[in-house]
């Protein structure tokens, strides 16, 4: 029994001595961004780490008794009457769209840092072990800085091809196109040309883009700070949500781990009865409709609306629609709608044709993990590319929202839903994604492990970024071999020519003589 007590006592203690204090901050007021980080720090502190985070959604688990959460929840107010509603007026202008985002986003980052809790870590002498650090936010990298530890960079989706370079990651504008142009198996000429000529652009347009910030970090953290481009500039890792099966296999350098893989799917739970008993009894099946958690359906112009409700009175399906008003006129008696659904558990339901849907990373995770074909509604953002790929990949299909007719989306959702090739594929898609030898969240918290075991990962460091550009391009080399064949040539040429004039100068030589 003692010694029993006295192992206990050991396992206690080791896991103490090993744990970290760890600041979290995902400040996107959006749940499909906090719900790829929320099972990551959930998972740290179950660990023994002594985890704080900045996050908009609060998980508030009181087993949780090692996370500390700051709840920035008010910032949800500026992003849906401002970022959301503007989204939409950038559909076909990705720049235009980054730019006002960002602008957007000083807004919600000065009333996030003016937050209480928040100045009080600005303004105390808490010490962190570790930072990790979602990316969108940038003004929020004055915590770097304040707490001067090693720190991890995340995105909860694809990471543009800045964020690669900065780790020394190998990128190439054809076969790894930055995540701002829309997704295709191969390019066109156009979208290569396109891809080249703005390659150089992208670090300055950067630059603009965090500068706009740098106010930000001067007023809440310090005047002394250094600037955002700077503060952001030696990551230790980067974490982002891909995997190699939905998106484009790359080679990645050891610092960038790729944390996707369904890292937030939970296990089934039991629908409510009511709504369960609906699906159950569905005869011919039921297609389940979400734009997610930023674009609302109750938004959407009323053109739209009146196409989506004639196009669902005519389908012989129950469809479930995951609508936020109280009310929609039109509404057919095949349709059922709720302002929020269990969206994992009903993607499992055994009679589902078809999930229609934005295209948001998180949503299509989930209907790959399930196997359910998709028909992808994009709206902006990584939405497009990722239901391109989605298409591609032959789960699904794609309408574009502002040019779609009746008898198109009809036909589409007929398509998808009673052609099994899509649910065939949908299936053999998921059962590789699941084929890993280990999960994202596996992943996420053995590397950050890593980087709280060994102080940071700078031994990791990829040579890319001590090598000049034009050594990378072997512009040089290339210079110097250019350089040497045009001396050979030019010789070969003196030499040539001498030579031909030497003959040419004996045969008249030889003519004279016989003359």
């Amino acid at each position: 029994m003692f010694a029993c007590v006295a192992v206990i006592s050991f396992a206690v203690l080791l896991g103490v001595g090993d744990s970290a204090k760890i600041l979290g901050v995902v400040p996107t007021p959006s749940i499909s961004h906090q719900v790829v980080f929320q099972p990551f720090f959930r998972e740290l502190s179950l660990r023994g780490h002594e985890v704080t985070a900045l996050t908009t959604d609060p998980m508030r688990d009181p087993k949780l008794s090692n996370l500390t959460e700051i709840d920035l929840h008010f910032s949800y107010r500026i992003w849906n009457e401002h970022i959301m509603k503007n989204a939409l007026k950038f559909k076909t202008n990705p720049i235009g769209a980054t730019i006002d985002f960002y602008k957007s986003t000083i807004d919600i980052q000065d009333e996030q840092l003016r937050h209480p809790s928040v100045q009080a870590l600005i303004r105390g002498e808490e010490k962190f072990d570790l930072i990790i650090i979602e990316s969108i936010m940038p003004a929020l990298f004055g915590f770097v800085h304040k707490f001067k530890c090693p720190y991890i960079m995340m995105f909860s989706q694809e990471a543009p091809s800045d964020y690669y370079k900065l780790m020394g990651n190998p990128t190439h504008p054809i076969l790894y196109p930055d995540a701002i142009f829309q997704y295709d198996q191969q390019l066109p000429f156009p979208q290569r040309l396109l891809a080249v000529l703005t390659m150089p652009l992208f670090p300055l347009f950067a630059r603009y883009i965090f500068s706009m910030h740098d106010h930000l970090v001067q007023n809440h953290f310090g005047d002394d700070y250094p600037s955002i481009v700077e503060l952001m500039s030696k990551p230790d890792m980067l974490f982002v949500h891909t995997d190699q099966i939905f998106h484009k296999v790359r080679p990645l350098v050891p610092t960038v781990i790729q944390i996707g893989g369904g890292s937030h799917m939970r296990p089934i739970k039991p629908l409510p009865s009511e709504l369960k008993n609906k699906l159950d009894n569905a005869e011919h099946g039921f297609v389940y409709f979400s734009l997610g958690s930023n674009v609302k359906s109750k938004d959407l112009p009323p053109e739209l609306l009146g196409t989506i409700l004639s196009t669902f009175a005519e389908l012989p399906y129950t469809i479930l629609w995951k609508f936020e008003g109280a009310h929609l006129d039109g509404l057919s008696d095949n349709v059922i709608t709720s302002p929020w659904l269990p969206q994992q558990d009903v993607l499992r339901h055994p009679n589902i044709k078809l999930f229609i849907t934005q295209g948001g990373l998180q949503s299509l995770e989930e209907a790959m993990y399930s196997g359910v074909p998709i028909l992808g509604v994009p709206f902006y953002g990584d939405q497009t590319g990722n239901v391109k790929r989605m298409e591609i990949g032959g789960t699904g299909l794609i309408v574009d929202y502002a040019t779609v007719t009746k008898d198109e989306f009809k036909a589409k959702i007929l398509e998808v839903a009673q052609n099994t090739r899509f649910r065939n594929k949908a299936k053999e898609l998921a059962a590789l994604a699941q084929d890993q030898p280990m999960t994202g969240l596996e992943r996420a918290v053995w590397w950050t492990e890593y980087v709280i075991r060994h102080k940071g990962a700078s031994h990791l460091r990829s040579p890319l970024l001590d090598v000049p550009w034009y050594q990378y391009l072997l512009l040089d080399v290339l210079a110097v071999i250019a350089s040497v064949m045009v001396i050979v040539g030019l010789l070969v040429f003196y030499i040539v020519r001498w030579f031909i004039g030497l003959l040419t100068c004996r045969r008249k030589k030889n003519e004279k003589k016989i003359q």
